[in-house]
């Protein structure tokens, strides 16, 4: 680093641009300082009878070598997640873990595709729920507020790790417990 004016030196630019993990090991913002340690730090400040802990993980996680994921996963994005997922379930704390797919609808603020396109649903699409990371698609940012404030009063949700995508028609009222009720 150029100390006098504070600025990267240019080897220093082409390391960060060339080679990801280099990048990671300078972040003070990375996944992994974010996620994994973020994720440990916020346990650790956690009163022991901390009712529930819901963290927003990814679609993915399990499938991080394969595309589209291997791509979101050049950052170590998708190991940071899965590495603060298994901080979390071996807490002791009551959890729950919603793996998304993609987000789309705003607000736009990330650098990424969906900020440049405005991804919109258009036609509020139904919910789908799945377990196992097998499920692939995008999820409205509003649609997983919504699981994350309705799996605090819902007991099925304990302990659960599941994935959420927009998919079919929607129902005038979605029913929670109903879709609750299908996890393993």
């Amino acid at each position: 680093m150029d100390q006098a004016k504070g600025f990267p030196s240019v080897i220093e630019w082409l390391k960060i641009y060339l080679k990801p993990t280099y990048a990671r090991t300078k972040a003070k913002n990375s996944p992994e300082q974010v996620d994994a340690i973020g994720v440990s730090n916020l346990l650790a400040a956690a009163p022991k009878n901390l009712k529930r802990f819901i963290f927003v993980s990814s679609c993915g996680v399990l499938r991080k070598d394969k595309p589209p994921y291997s791509i979101l996963n050049s950052f170590g994005v998708l190991d940071a997640k899965k590495k603060a997922e298994e901080i979390i379930i071996n807490s002791g704390l009551p959890y729950t873990i919603i793996r998304p797919g993609r987000l789309i609808d705003g607000p736009f603020t990330s650098y990424d595709l969906n900020t440049l396109l405005k991804a919109k649903t258009g036609v509020k699409l139904g919910l789908v729920l799945g377990t196992g990371d097998n499920l692939s698609g995008q999820t409205s940012r509003i649609d997983v507020a919504s699981a994350c404030v309705e799996s605090i009063a819902n007991p099925a949700t304990v302990g659960k790790v599941f994935e959420l995508i927009n998919s079919g028609p929607r129902p005038s009222v979605i029913d929670w417990p109903g879709l609750f009720s299908t996890l393993d």
